[in-house]
């Protein structure tokens, strides 16, 4: 099993923040309470950022593969080369 460490959720931490400012920004000078969209945010984030951590997962581990970064140095690529 390969480690991503914590980089994934910074990933995810980052995207979903991103996804979600705007949204906030919207509710808040809407007319919506600050409470009410708290209560809606927060399960809306912790549900994205749980549905996306193990594709970014993938996707980390699969970075560190095609790079030969880590654990993955001097393995060789599906078409043969060498990595450095």
């Amino acid at each position: 099993m390969q480690q991503a460490d914590d980089f994934p959720a910074y990933i995810g931490i980052f995207v979903v923040g991103h996804l979600l400012a705007p949204v906030v920004i919207a509710m808040i000078s809407g007319g919506i309470s600050p409470w009410l969209t708290l209560a809606i945010i927060l399960p809306v984030a912790v549900v994205l950022l749980l549905a996306m951590l193990q594709p970014v997962k993938g996707a980390v581990i699969a970075f560190l593969w095609w790079h030969g970064i880590g654990a993955f140095r001097g393995q060789e690529r599906p078409g043969g080369e060498k990595r450095r």
